[in-house]
């Protein structure tokens, strides 16, 4: 017959796991405790604990502005060539370009519907344009441009009535258009060949019967098939029905001068000094006229600053 079992055995046997049991789980505790007291949990037991972390924070200083001086001979810009800015200001939209060159640096011309704050790439790409030779608002809120396209330059008047998305040859107002010819010491007014007066022509501005240019730095105005020297040293031009007005350096101006020069019996008028950094009164500028409610309203574009002068 089987024996019985031994109960008082078992149960000391029970008794010896027990504490055993016991005593592994105070270690365990005190393992834990010890982890935790060096910032790490429990499962962290066997990472190595490194240096405390340092950190470098930068510390982000105004950038300086440079205060301009006037000069007692300002620097002849010279024409800017590919740099050449265009800048037009409708009633609902504003348009501003850089010229490019034909096989050189590509035109770019941008868009804003709110007042310069954002603009919009709307080169005519899709038409192979090359380089911008005018650039002028019309109607609100369209563009026309006379430009350069294809590898051969052909010239043709580019308009477009949905906002730049898309751009469309007009070769009859081509035919009548105002622009510079490329290379040439002459100029297309109302699609009529006029000579020059500098070898290098650039800046041509045209509204109803005034039209002007920069030639060698110098501002003219067109007085029939002759051309008026108005100002030297002239860094941009716009023109009203009646009036050139010129963007200018000058000695006692530490950034860009604005003169009127009217054709009646008004004559010539300061309309003060714009002040830029210095980057900015050397770099390509533009000048537009429009009008408004209160008149004559200049916007120059300077850098990448759009300035509103009261004409």
């Amino acid at each position: 017959m089987p024996r019985p079992r031994s109960f008082a055995k078992s149960r000391g046997g029970a008794t010896l796991i027990a504490i055993g049991l016991i005593a592994l789980t105070v270690a365990a505790v005190g393992l834990s405790v010890a982890a935790l007291r060096q910032g790490r949990g429990p499962g962290d037991v066997d990472a190595t604990v490194g240096p405390a972390p340092t950190f470098t924070y930068a510390v982000r200083t105004p950038t300086a502005t440079a205060t301009p001086t006037a000069s007692a001979s300002p620097t002849p810009a010279g024409a800017p060539g590919a740099t050449e800015r265009f800048l037009s200001v409708g009633a609902d939209a504003m348009w501003r370009a850089t010229a490019g060159a034909c096989g050189g640096a590509a035109p770019v011309v941008e868009r804003s519907g709110d007042n310069g704050a954002t603009w919009q790439s709307v080169t005519p790409t899709a038409k192979s344009a090359v380089q911008m030779l005018s650039l002028t608002s019309f109607g609100g809120r369209n563009a026309t441009a006379v430009t350069a396209l294809g590898a051969n330059c052909t010239l043709n008047t580019l308009r477009t009535y949905t906002d730049g998305r898309f751009w469309e040859p007009y070769p009859d107002i081509f035919a009548v258009d105002t622009y510079v010819l490329p290379g040439e010491r002459a100029v297309i007014v109302d699609g009529t060949r006029i000579a020059a007066p500098c070898a290098t022509p650039w800046g041509l501005r045209s509204a109803g019967s005034t039209t002007a240019i920069v030639c060698d730095d110098a501002a003219y105005r067109l007085d029939g098939q002759n051309w008026t020297r108005l100002a030297q040293t002239a860094r941009a031009v716009a023109v009203s029905a009646d009036t050139v007005y010129i963007a200018q350096t000058d000695a006692a101006c530490s950034g860009i001068r604005i003169t009127a020069h009217s054709s009646d019996a008004t004559g010539t008028s300061d309309l003060g000094c714009t002040t830029l950094d210095a980057a900015d009164a050397a770099g390509p500028l533009a000048l537009d006229a429009s009008s408004s409610a209160s008149g004559t309203v200049l916007t120059l574009w300077a850098g990448s600053r759009l300035i509103d002068i009261a004409g």
